[in-house]
């Protein structure tokens, strides 16, 4: 028999349990409604107060669990870039065998197909997303970034012979730049759609996993031959 005493002890316990699990709950729809809303829009269209109408919340309880429109979309961000990273890490990891410089590079650029929404956040994660957040949700976003990039480098250069230590790491990041640009370009204003289908403009409409192939290859040839 349990004395009045411990089930005192432990009730606290149980409703702190339940309230971290209503704040994660709370959260998730957060972060799932301006996911659906983004996805459609762009980032400028979406407003606080939609996400927080579509999460069925005030737009006061949105602010208490991000601070900015720009925390809530760091975060959203973070979630889908390391939920990739983890897809892309697992590719690179299976099995021992060395890879060529194009078997990588189109292993790295198809893994992307499916994932518009990160590398359209990716695009605007230091001009916009990294802006307006505090010091420490920014801290916490860089320390797993730098040590995603460390682990997916040593998992390149064991993919890639040719690639000296240290140089997968850099290669990551020079993958982020191309992402962040090829997106930028892939991607055509509503207004210009029109203009960019005439046949004479064929050379500027830019296949995002295509260009990106095709980059990654030729930056992995150099680094092959130097």
């Amino acid at each position: 028999m349990v004395s009045n005493g411990m089930a005192k002890t432990k009730r606290p316990l149980r409703r702190r349990a339940r309230k971290e699990e209503d704040k994660e709950a709370r959260r998730r729809v957060i972060l799932d409604g301006a996911l659906a809303l983004y996805s459609a829009t762009s980032y400028e269209a979406v407003k606080v107060a939609d996400v927080a109408e579509r999460a069925r919340l005030a737009k006061g309880t949105v602010f208490l669990y991000f601070p900015t429109k720009e925390a809530l979309f760091l975060a959203l961000l973070e979630e889908l870039l390391f939920a990739w990273l983890e897809k892309l890490e697992g590719l690179l990891g299976g099995g021992e065998e060395q890879w060529t410089g194009p078997q990588l590079a189109r292993t790295v650029a198809e893994s992307l197909e499916g994932h518009e929404t990160l590398t359209r956040l990716l695009a605007l994660r230091q001009p916009v997303l990294e802006q307006n957040v505090d010091s420490e949700q920014v801290r916490g976003f860089k320390e797993r970034l730098l040590e995603s990039t460390v682990s997916t480098g040593e998992l390149l250069e064991q993919r890639l012979e040719f690639l000296r230590p240290g140089e997968g790491a850099r290669f990551f990041i020079h993958l982020q730049a191309l992402v962040t640009g090829l997106r930028q370009m892939a991607d055509v204003a509503p207004a210009m759609r029109e203009v960019m289908d005439l046949p004479h403009m064929a050379l500027l409409r830019v296949d995002f996993t295509q260009e990106l192939t095709d980059a990654l290859t030729t930056l992995l040839h150099g680094l092959e031959t130097r």
